[in-house]
């Protein structure tokens, strides 16, 4: 089970071990539903209200609430903005733009109005997305002092080159970047001595690394609900989540300013992951007065099997042959895979909603996670194989309180205006890992009995402090970043009564 990039706290570079950390973990566990362009708009904060298909993946006792059928879909289009700074004030900018569908569903319902008692019930199939990783980053640092190559060389120290780690130290020697004219005693071009050229300089070359990240969270949720007397309503769900992930990292090295002999090297690492999982969901929404709702639910962890795939590639670029006729090398790992279990935390949601017909409506929505339960179980290896990660997930996360508001006002009997707010808790105990995420949401829906059309916009801001890393077997060379993360997601929700 080996791996060689670390995420810091949710991006990367390299680094000397080679494991599945506690960042992939919180990775998988944390889900911001996107569901309908109403449930958006009002920053999510449905589970007291119900009638909304995203309800099958928050408060499955919200489609007790429908009298009749209805099927919704909504198409959603997103710009994610990123903006990495350098301690030395290198500015790194990148946007990447996607299109996917953020919630499929159809509920039917059956429902008798002169009936005392059970009044009704509903079952329904929806597909939300609960988490989006499709992201860019950039980041460039003009004036270092050190180099990946430097860890590569520390490592390398004293071991065969036939014996070296293949996704990084072999890869390169076999580029030429790491150069072993002593036996097992490397230099790099850095270095004096290499090949009997190197230059000896303590300056390096222009760094830049860019980080490509595509997939997400989805879910298909399966409920039943029941309505006792318009009063109580009540369900529950069996949600199958699906993963996938996909991080492309290049590292570069740009020589300029004509330091050392080569041009540039580029280093890619590759992660691919797939999983599935199942939970349960199960929720209760009382309304005790027409114009007042209470809701609670509760989510079981997400038991997931999920199979990683990683692989490596190095190239590099000279200004002199190094062998005859050739300044360019390349290189190419295995593709490493291997399966392991996840289990996320439990969810516990309390929620609230003043109602007043024809008018308008307020909701909060309250969110409790503990990110310390996350737990990684050994699937392919023996079972102390995640002690060290599970004991790092105890000891870095915490527990998280996530708050959803929103408002809907009625412009006519047809029209309506809302609007929502988010915020999620940090997971992270650091300060510097400080990934708190803020939502906030603005929509208008036009409707009547038989049809609907809801548009919604939602912007996403977080940003933390990371780090560029990368180890030798007795130093770390760290360069730290700011982060600045700016998403706009757009959601149009196309909906049939029947």
């Amino acid at each position: 089970m080996k791996r060689s990039l670390l995420i810091i706290p949710l991006t990367l570079i390299t680094a000397a071990s080679f494991a599945q950390d506690e960042y992939d973990a919180l990775r998988f566990s944390q889900t911001y539903q996107q569901g309908t362009a109403r449930s958006a708009a009002m920053g999510g904060a449905f589970g007291a209200l119900g009638g909304d298909l995203s309800c099958l993946s928050t408060n499955p006792a919200g489609i007790a609430i429908y009298k009749k059928g209805e099927m919704t879909i909504t198409p959603l289009v997103s710009n994610l903005s990123s903006e990495t700074t350098a301690m030395d004030g290198s500015i790194g900018n990148d946007d990447r733009f996607s299109f996917k569908i953020a919630n499929f569903g159809v509920v039917s319902a059956k429902y008798d109005d002169n009936s005392n008692g059970f009044k009704g019930f509903a079952w329904g199939i929806s597909y939300n997305r609960l988490m989006d990783f499709n992201g860019n980053e950039r980041f460039i640092s003009r004036t270092n002092t050190s180099s990946i190559l430097d860890a590569w060389r520390n490592n390398a120290e004293g071991i065969y080159h036939d014996e070296l780690e293949q996704f990084r130290e072999y890869a390169g020697y076999d580029t030429y970047l790491l150069n072993d004219d002593n036996p097992n005693s490397y230099n790099t071009p850095y270095d004096k001595g290499w090949r009997n050229i190197g230059s000896g300089t303590n300056k390096r070359a222009e760094q830049k690394r860019t980080l490509t990240n595509k997939g997400g969270i989805n879910v298909w949720d399966f409920a039943i609900s029941g309505n006792y007397n318009d009063k109580v309503y009540f369900g529950a769900s069996l949600g199958i989540q699906t993963i996938r992930f996909k991080s492309t990292s290049i590292y570069s090295e740009d020589d300029r300013n004509n330091i050392v002999p080569f041009e540039n090297f580029d280093y890619k690492t590759c992660i691919e992951d797939d999983g599935t999982g199942v939970n349960l969901k199960a929720g209760v929404i009382v309304k005790p007065v027409n114009f007042l709702r209470f809701g609670a639910a509760i989510h079981t962890p997400t038991w997931y099997s999920i199979n990683d795939k990683y692989y490596t590639t190095c190239e590099a670029r000279y200004d002199i042959e190094l062998e005859e006729g050739k300044t360019k090398f390349g290189n190419e790992s295995d593709k490493n895979s291997f399966n392991f279990k996840l289990n996320t935390p439990f969810k516990g949601i309390l929620s609230a909603a003043f109602v007043v017909p024809n008018i308008g409506l307020l909701s909060l929505e309250y969110e409790y996670v503990d990110y310390t339960k996350i737990k990684y179980v050994a699937e392919d290896f023996d079972s102390e194989s995640f002690d060290d990660q599970n004991q790092a997930i105890k000891e870095k996360f915490q527990k998280t309180q996530n708050v959803r508001l929103g408002a809907e006002v009625k412009l006519t009997p047809n029209i309506a205006l809302r609007g929502g707010y988010a915020i999620y808790g940090n997971p992270c105990k650091e300060w510097q890992n400080d990934i708190q995420r803020q939502v906030a949401s603005l929509g208008i829906g036009i409707g009547d009995q038989n049809y609907f059309v809801d548009l919604t916009a939602t912007y996403h801001i977080y940003n933390n402090k990371n780090q560029m890393l990368y180890c030798s077997n007795d130093k770390q060379y760290v360069q730290t970043f700011n982060l600045d993360n700016r998403y706009l997601y757009i959601l149009a929700t196309v909906g049939l009564r029947f």
